[in-house]
């Protein structure tokens, strides 16, 4: 059985050690302003889906990911980076 390719986007962040210290609540509400947003969605590429009903994050040293997930299936990820300054 074939591995489905799950869609990604990677955004670089200016408060990446900030957003490490957030809570997962937090990480999500930041994200639904900045990216899940109808108004800001248009922006990226390729583009969260708007209909999903749960999210799980993943926090690593040099990443944070967030899993959008319907009806029990991951479906997009959105990864958090640091900037490269």
């Amino acid at each position: 059985m074939a591995i489905p390719r799950i869609p990604s986007l990677t955004l670089p962040t200016g408060n990446f050690d900030e957003m490490l210290a957030m809570s997962n609540r937090r990480l999500i509400e930041v994200l639904r302003a900045a990216v899940f947003s109808p108004e800001n969605v248009t922006r990226f590429s390729p583009r969260p889906p708007e209909e999903h009903d749960a999210y799980i994050i993943h926090h690593e040293s040099r990443r944070i990911i967030v899993c959008l997930y319907a009806d029990g299936e991951e479906i997009f990820r959105c990864c958090l980076v640091p900037n490269q300054n």
